[in-house]
């Protein structure tokens, strides 16, 4: 047809210039995947809403620091962000409790804040937060009971396996139900933790018609850029069992992610407003925001991944305990290189302004 190149010409020109100038394949902008129903989760790094005993009463603590500034404080820069989602959930690696009682005295770190502290996290758009961590029981039974009491006064979901509960969450949406389990990983090597579990997304699935569910793991090596082995048995384990989303915290830095298989695995998303320590280690953090798709009838049809660089700190200094989404295009580019550090197989798409490293759609794997 006149007018138009042999598409046999057409080809060999746009290979001839995607190797003449290898980054214009990297800065095409992905777009989101448009589906009848979509679902938008947002998962945070660890959030220590308290301090230890040792910081109690210390001008530099985050309770001081939330005292002088008021409950909204640690997530005013990213409350708007959180308000644009169906469900924001964070890892709470702390305990609200009013008192020393049941104090972990073998523990080097225990984390606690006022039962009154749990009202930031609807004031804040968190809707929800898993306790399968290391510091759920700093306080003992007491201070267990105490968090789950203020959580639910607050109407903020939680779920996790634990030494006494085994809790689900499931949140739906038009016909798309997901499933949420999470467990700290010492507990998972117990007894028969494993084959509980499993047993726990078969219910969420076949029972309870859950078409996703989401495992939050909480093991690896702290201050480790790399995931580990076991983090790797872990979630392989999850998958098997039926997960289709693994996130990743604990080590308090970020690692890296794999998707195989149509299904996606964070190492660790690091740390986010972490009360825990008054210096700052690393700032460096990302949220991670999924958008899952379903036809009309709530069939899965796979997941999007936003990677979104922020600093789990406003200063370098010191810890101020407010995270700050960064908007520099450096500073984003070396979030994304400490990620892509720990990624063995893909090359993550770069950070585009306003909008965040959004990766490719993954379809959902065959049946």
């Amino acid at each position: 047809m006149k007018g138009f190149l042999p598409m046999r010409l057409i080809v060999s020109l746009l290979l001839v210039f995607c190797f003449a100038f290898p980054a214009f394949a990297e800065v095409v902008p992905v777009t989101l995947y448009e589906a009848p129903l979509q679902v938008t989760l947002t998962f945070t790094g660890d959030c220590t809403l308290g301090n230890t005993p040792l910081l109690r009463g210390r001008d530099a603590s985050f309770e001081a620091f939330v005292e002088k500034n008021g409950l909204e404080y640690p997530f005013a820069n990213v409350k708007s962000l959180f308000e644009e989602d169906d469900l924001t959930i964070i890892n709470l690696e702390s305990v609200f409790h009013d008192s020393e009682e049941g104090v972990a005295k073998n523990k080097t770190y225990t984390f606690r804040a006022p039962t009154s502290y749990a009202q930031m996290l609807p004031t804040s758009s968190i809707e929800a937060c898993y306790l399968g961590n290391n510091h759920v029981y700093d306080y003992g039974l007491p201070g267990y009971q105490s968090t789950i009491q203020a959580l639910d006064a607050q109407n903020v979901k939680w779920f996790g396996s634990t030494e006494f509960d085994n809790v689900t969450y499931i949140y739906e949406k038009g016909n798309a139900k997901i499933g949420f389990v999470s467990i700290y990983i010492s507990w998972w090597w117990q007894e028969g933790m494993g084959a509980e579990m499993k047993e726990t997304i078969r219910r969420l699935k076949e029972e309870e018609g859950c078409q996703v569910v989401i495992a939050c793991l909480h093991g690896g090596v702290e201050y480790d850029n790399h995931h580990d082995k076991n983090q790797e048995r872990m979630a392989d384990q999850f998958l098997k069992n039926g997960a289709d989303i693994v996130v990743g915290n604990h080590p308090h830095v970020i690692q890296g992610l794999r998707t195989e298989n149509g299904k996606t695995t964070l190492w660790s998303l690091g740390n986010f407003s972490f009360g825990g320590n008054k210096e700052v280690k690393s700032i460096r953090t990302f949220i991670a925001r999924f958008t899952l798709s379903f036809s009309e009838d709530g069939s899965y049809l796979g997941h999007q991944l936003n990677i979104i660089p922020a600093h789990m700190s406003g200063t370098r200094d010191y810890n101020n305990y407010q995270p700050v989404l960064v908007t520099d295009e450096t500073e984003a580019a070396k979030i994304l290189a400490a990620i892509q550090y720990d990624v063995k197989k893909m090359k993550l798409k770069p950070w585009q302004a306003g909008i965040g490293a959004l990766q490719e759609f993954v379809p959902a794997p065959n049946p």
